[in-house]
């Protein structure tokens, strides 16, 4: 695809890996070491595509970006940084970039980034032909370098300056809470109010209450007029965890703030108008409780204006020992240790570990081992038993039995799940889901076996698993399982 690339970078690597890029697609690239000369260059001639070394640069090169964006509002940029940075990568989309890459860059990557680009740009600038006509705070931080990582804080620069609701689903654990107050602290709204409310946490007679308020007498107990979330919150953002569990009723109520912007308090006929933006999570397919008529289609295409899916900690391997590492950090002085490495054989048991309950489980994970931590190395001993236990269920890994055999009492497969079910009773917030949890990670399991048996074929894989190819392929997008099929 022709076109025009510049580069304003100073390190040679990068430099010899755009010259290559560049010549593979046919595209005239211009190298400049400083921005004073990349501003001569632009004046010149603008180009198609900007490749921007912020890591080089520094704060002068967001600046400089900035610039570039007044000046040639439809120019398209990717920015370059030296390491990840989810601050970074936010402001970096929130700005107008188009994407963000990591150094050390991968030249076919690369190649696709600088194609992708190429092509918003000629999309952008050359109009359509007819014939017919002429985007936390420093204690609690958004850990992660992982690939799914990145694409979530570039979801976040992208989605958080537009001023629409988001829904936000992922596992319990995850960090849905994390990712809403960094679309709230990157909007426009952040200089409003921002508060949270837990539909699952409060009861169902206080929901309403709790949201849109209450008039003196409305209930029994109701002693004074009480404004709810949604007054309190005018002109911020309210961001409303486990939508999935509130109420029928209290749903029709906030498809009408949704809609138009006005409600009434419980006992009242006095209709209020507020401008809320609304950030919810969920870990539940809503889907499911749609058409199990227990959630709202009408209240979820109004949520759902804009989505980000927060990807699973076993996932994640390469955030795993980020976070086990920052844990440890920030819970040093506060636990009264002073742990400064890891011993060889910890970091394959976090690795190994499943963690049904993601980053929050991982971060009580370390606050436990803490406890019984003594000097300045963490060592495996100082890990829960059900970490320890380094066989467990982990795809394409067979906890020591084949597969299709019944585990008897002792036997590996057995201790794989007696752990997993002990882990889960070491989460408070896991208790009365324990068998749904176990019983998910069991099917989970079964299905990624058979999957990698017939190398990722659906119709052998259902008749192995007894189920019909239509089962299996629901409960694939309901696990979010990836299918990766081999070439014979």
């Amino acid at each position: 695809m022709p076109g025009s690339v510049l580069l304003i970078d100073n390190d040679p690597v990068v430099q010899r890996q755009a010259e290559a890029s560049c010549a593979r697609i046919g595209a005239r690239l211009t190298i400049v070491t400083r921005l004073d000369e990349a501003r001569q260059a632009i004046e010149v001639q603008a180009p198609d595509v900007v490749l921007l070394d912020v890591s080089s640069t520094g704060l002068d090169g967001f600046a400089f970006f900035e610039h570039l964006r007044q000046q040639v509002p439809r120019l398209c940029a990717i920015l370059i940084a030296e390491r990840a940075s989810c601050e970074q990568a936010i402001e970096a989309m929130k700005r107008g970039a188009i994407d963000y890459l990591i150094k050390p860059l991968d030249e076919a990557a690369l190649i696709s980034h600088l194609t992708n680009a190429l092509r918003i740009s000629r999309d952008m600038t050359v109009p359509p032909v007819y014939e017919s006509e002429p985007v936390d705070t420093p204690a609690e931080r958004i850990i992660g370098q992982s690939p799914a990582m990145q694409e979530v804080f570039k979801l976040i620069g992208l989605i958080a300056p537009r001023d629409v609701n988001v829904l936000i689903h992922g596992e319990s654990g995850t960090g849905k809470e994390l990712v809403a107050r960094a679309l709230y602290h990157h909007s426009g709204r952040k200089g409003r109010p921002f508060l949270a409310v837990n539909c699952a946490a409060i009861p169902e007679t206080l929901l309403e209450s709790e949201l849109f308020g209450h008039e003196k007498g409305a209930f029994t107990g109701a002693d004074v007029r009480r404004i709810g979330k949604f007054e309190q919150c005018n002109g911020g953002t309210l961001f409303l965890d486990e939508i999935g569990d509130m109420p029928p009723s209290t749903q029709a109520k906030l498809l009408r703030v949704l809609q138009d912007g006005s409600f009434q308090r419980l006992g009242s006929a006095e209709t209020v108008h507020c401008d809320v933006r609304i950030l919810a999570a969920t870990n539940q397919p809503l889907e499911r409780l749609i058409a199990e008529r227990r959630f709202r289609q009408d209240l979820y295409y109004r949520l759902k204006v804009a989505s980000i899916a927060l990807p699973p900690l076993r996932d994640r391997e390469v955030d795993v020992v980020l976070l086990a590492h920052y844990f440890v950090r920030r819970l040093n002085a506060q636990m009264g240790t002073s742990i400064q490495q890891f011993a060889p054989e910890v970091l394959p048991a976090l690795l190994s570990y499943r963690w049904p309950g993601n980053v929050r489980e991982l971060e009580n994970v370390i606050k436990a081992s803490l406890l019984v931590a003594r000097g300045t190395v963490f060592r495996p001993e100082f890990l829960p038993e059900a970490i320890r236990n380094a066989d467990r269920l982990v795809p394409g890994k067979p906890p020591g039995k084949a597969a299709g055999t019944v585990a008897a009492a002792g036997d590996p497969a057995d201790m794989t799940l007696r752990s997993l079910c002990r882990s889960l009773l070491a989460l408070p917030e896991a208790h009365g889901a324990v068998y749904q949890r176990a019983i998910q990670a069991a099917e989970r399991e079964a299905i990624c076996a058979c999957l990698e048996h017939c190398q990722g074929q659906i119709a052998p894989a259902a008749r192995l698993l007894g189920v019909s190819r239509t089962t299996l392929r629901r409960r694939i997008r309901e696990l979010d399982i990836t299918v990766n099929i081999v070439a014979g």
